[in-house]
């Protein structure tokens, strides 16, 4: 019997062959009782644990690819609202703003002011154009005209025409309007004051000096030299001018041949012989205090080109008392028209 028993025993039952075959059941004796720790699952683990990995693989790529099918929706929602975007503003570059017939400028261009008519220039090509014409120079010119004993005759309302009106109605307006405007008695006027030393890579078109009751004043003309290269274009391709061309050119609202052109005034106390520098470039400008502390020494160099290492003329003044530069613009600008007159020492000589 116990021999029968312990058969028995040694069989294994149905429930234990169940137990043995349930999948991923491990028992306490494969753990607890190993005489080494086994570095391999049995094959009923394994299977189930890669049976876990794999649906947890499926899940998270189920999930991974969701999300990148929603990240590329939203991409090609984007894409296609950027080039939505990028067409309608296209088509805004295209067709951006409302062209107004020019005779909508030309009623707007009346209420414009001297000091803005730059900003009003900008706007557009229409408001370019308009302040182009001689329909609103003229318009500018009687609108805010006003006598001035001092104002020259080629200024004065009489002598006004198409060729160079731009320049004479912005000259007229600085004798009274900018005058009235900024007051005659402007004590901040010296802090506008350019410095001698913006003149430089300029040409010297010009020079003269003269006499006053008390000082004597020398006069440098100096020229941008791109005007100057302009102009002699300009006058090169007027050579062969036909007659329609000419009367076209005493049209030209623009004309102005002070153009680029500054006066550098100087006024001293005693007379110095100055070699001529017509024709040169000014290179330097030094200005230092002479002994006592109260003239200065003015010291221009000039030369062939604007390097200053081809220095070939120096002329120095002694006993400044102030200089001015002189725009074109300024009532104080020796234009043709003014009558400046120009008085020399009789017993005078250059030095070369």
């Amino acid at each position: 019997m116990s021999a029968l028993r312990k058969k028995t025993n040694r069989r294994p039952t149905k429930e234990r062959r169940e137990t043995d075959n349930l999948v991923g059941d491990m028992t306490i004796d494969d753990s607890a009782n190993a005489l080494r720790i086994p570095t391999k699952f049995k094959k009923s683990v394994r299977n189930v644990s890669n049976e876990v990995k794999q649906e947890v693989t499926k899940q998270e790529e189920e999930l991974v690819w969701g999300d990148t099918d929603e990240e590329n929706l939203l991409k090609d929602t984007k894409g296609r609202r950027n080039r939505r975007r990028s067409k309608c503003q296209n088509n805004n570059d295209e067709d951006e703003g409302i062209d107004y017939p020019s005779d909508i400028w030309f009623i707007i261009s009346e209420y414009i002011q001297p000091e803005a008519v730059g900003k009003f220039a900008r706007i557009c090509k229409s408001s370019y154009y308009v302040t182009t014409t001689g329909k609103f120079w003229f318009h500018l010119y009687k609108s805010y005209y006003k006598f001035v004993p001092s104002l020259p005759e080629r200024l004065q309302p009489q002598c006004q025409r198409l060729y160079g009106l731009r320049a004479c109605v912005i000259r007229a307006l600085h004798y009274n309007y900018f005058r009235t405007s900024e007051g005659e008695g402007d004590d901040m006027s010296y802090l506008r004051q350019e410095e001698p030393h913006s003149l430089v890579k300029r040409k010297c078109i010009l020079m003269w000096h003269k006499e006053g009751k008390v000082r004597w004043y020398f006069y440098f003309k100096l020229k941008e030299v791109s005007k100057i290269r302009n102009s002699l274009l300009k006058q090169n391709k007027q050579c062969d001018v036909k007659k329609t061309e000419f009367l076209e050119t005493l049209e030209d609202v623009a004309v102005n041949p002070e153009d680029g052109c500054k006066v550098l005034r100087v006024s001293c106390l005693k007379y110095s012989m100055l070699p001529p520098v017509i024709g040169l470039v000014l290179q330097t400008v030094s200005i230092n205090l002479m002994p006592g502390f109260r003239e200065y020494r003015l010291q221009l160099g000039f030369g062939t080109s604007d390097v200053p290492s081809t220095l070939t003329n120096q002329i120095i003044l002694r006993n400044v008392i102030g200089y001015s530069i002189l725009n074109w613009w300024d009532p104080a600008y020796p234009h043709q028209d003014v009558g400046y007159t120009i008085e020399l020492p009789q017993n005078d000589s250059w030095e070369i």
